[in-house]
């Protein structure tokens, strides 16, 4: 992973931003994003979630020396970082999994436990979501320090290559200079999701195109009664739709991008339509590849199964695709007027 941010170090990609009012730099970082997420969608999601993620929020709402430094680390692909958000124990249950920081002099002791962080058991930095003083705040932690506990790595359906585990705070001393708030509402935490949504996004629109290429070459290649299968009208039909829903993909992501570094009004709810589309495109797409290829792409390893089992991770992360649905109409209900 490090040998990666590196190498996309000097290539420039982390030091692309998704500040609001840099609208032509966005453009080039959707650009790059899709490119990496077309060639590993685990790679990529691991590299967003350490400097988009991480890093993007410590650029937004990190004000100490502390947090400069590790920005600056990030923007070099030396440090990879993690950031535990939300889940259904955040709203508070008997275990005490909620993430909680008691203020103790010039220390929070901060007690709580994620489930699901990406990078998890690679991260030299994790930053977990909680409350501080009854508001919303974020705890920047040091991987191995004392009370942090990292779990094993989970196996999951997709993604194989990218680290995740849950992670546990057990009275971690967090110092006030390491602590992201507290904050009057919950903007810190919208910024993460947006992001995530973005990530998620591009993520499903670089899949749709591996698929593609992969469908793409094999219906060349792959004969059937003496005839290349791509000669087919059912074949060409399918290759003409999973075209047509990876370019819309495509632009709605872009589209997305642009509103979300204009600040515009309109920007969340048109990411919302784009993370809904593009995840659901990328099932429907790989679907489809799976069809093309038989055979073959039933056989582990092979990149439309790969396809087959990515796919499925954007529909249920950040928000998902029935999420997403209902803030669209609320948004809808609310703004449009006939």
């Amino acid at each position: 992973m490090l040998r990666y941010l590196a190498r996309l170090a000097d290539a420039g990609y982390l030091g692309l931003s998704l500040a609001a009012g840099k609208e032509t730099q966005i453009m080039a970082l959707v650009a790059a994003q899709e490119e990496l997420a077309k060639a590993s969608s685990s790679l990529f999601f691991a590299v967003e979630s350490s400097a988009r993620l991480f890093g993007g929020l410590l650029a937004a709402f990190g004000e100490s020396e502390d947090t400069k430094q590790i920005i600056s680390a990030l923007a070099r692909g030396e440090i990879i970082g993690a950031v535990g958000l939300s889940q259904s124990e955040e709203l508070g249950t008997a275990d005490g999994a909620a993430m909680v920081g008691i203020a103790d002099g010039d220390t929070y002791v901060v007690t709580g436990r994620k489930q699901y962080v990406t990078n998890a058991p690679i991260a030299d930095w994790l930053v977990v979501f909680g409350e501080a003083e009854g508001r919303p705040a974020f705890f920047l932690v040091r991987e191995g320090q004392a009370g942090l506990e990292i779990g094993q790595r989970l196996k999951t359906l997709g993604y194989h290559g990218t680290a995740v585990a849950s992670v546990s705070l057990r009275k971690v001393r967090v110092p006030r200079e390491l602590v992201l708030g507290p904050f009057e509402d919950l903007s810190p935490v919208n910024f993460i999701l947006s992001v995530q949504d973005l990530i998620l996004t591009l993520a499903s629109v670089g899949l749709t195109q591996r698929t593609i290429a992969a469908a793409k070459e094999h219906a060349e290649r792959h004969l059937r009664g003496g005839r290349a299968v791509s000669r087919f009208q059912e074949v060409r039909f399918k290759l003409a739709e999973m075209l047509t829903m990876s370019q819309t993909a495509q632009l709605l992501a872009f589209r997305a991008a642009w509103l979300y570094a204009a600040a515009d009004p309109e920007a969340r709810t048109v990411l919302h339509c784009a993370k809904v589309f593009s995840s659901e495109a990328a099932e429907q797409v790989a679907t489809m590849g799976m069809q093309i290829m038989a055979g073959p792409a039933y056989i582990s390893g092979n990149t439309i199964e790969q396809a087959y089992r990515d796919a499925k991770l954007a529909g249920i992360a950040g928000s998902t695709c029935e999420v997403a649905r209902m803030a669209i109409a609320d948004d809808m209900l609310k703004r449009y007027r006939v």
